[in-house]
């Protein structure tokens, strides 16, 4: 859909920006020191040589999690960007790769967009990727955020509803997995540290 930006200044017409790609906005004022202030509306373009804006795909999911989850609802999905990586390939070195991660913004992307972290994805693992698993990948790394906005590592106790849920391979698994929105409530797992360590935890590391 083709949208519209119309900039006035004095009452007369300066600027018209036409495009449908999503947008954001910086402004400052003279009221506060000129700080940067951001409107975030992107949806989807070029982030650079290899990835690809997709706010549009994944930001609904993140809204709808959060909302769903206490132990997420500290975040803000506008200030997360998803971009996806179109161009990795799987090497064959029998070695395991990330499907998914997220970090902090650097300091010049935070300054001139407002967006706080950059989770990315890999389009090569995402594009046959059931509904019920990528919302589980969506869920899994917004958990990395912690309360005081730092980016915390894995805790088994605290990923271990969706290892009770999911299964401990509910990433690699063929088999369906449920939908985490639906759910009524996590499964329980009493001494899921040991569980994790007799079968593995090649989910909870696919997934950064």
């Amino acid at each position: 859909m083709e949208r519209e930006i119309i900039i006035y200044e004095d009452g007369e017409v300066t600027h018209k920006l036409s495009f449908s790609g999503g947008y954001n906005l910086t402004i400052t004022n003279t009221t506060d020191d000129g700080k940067l202030r951001h409107i975030r509306r992107l949806d989807n373009g070029k982030y650079d040589e290899k990835c690809w804006i997709k706010n549009y795909r994944y930001r609904p999911i993140a809204y709808k999690l959060v909302e769903k989850f206490k132990e997420i609802e500290h975040v803000d999905p506008s200030k997360v960007l998803f971009i996806e990586d179109l161009e990795w390939k799987k090497p064959n070195d029998g070695k395991r790769h990330w499907i998914a991660k997220i970090a902090k913004s650097n300091k010049q992307l935070y300054a001139m967009t407002g967006y706080e972290y950059v989770l990315t994805t890999r389009n090569y693992y995402t594009d046959n990727m059931s509904a019920e698993k990528l919302i589980a990948v969506i869920y899994h790394e917004l958990m990395h955020i912690d309360i005081d906005g730092s980016i915390r590592e894995h805790d088994i106790e605290d990923w271990s509803n969706m290892v009770a849920t999911l299964g401990a391979d509910w990433m690699t698994t063929i088999s369906s997995i449920p939908n985490i929105l639906e759910l009524d409530k996590w499964d329980e797992m009493p001494g899921v540290a040991m569980q994790i360590g007799m079968f593995g935890d090649r989910a909870l590391r696919a997934v950064k």
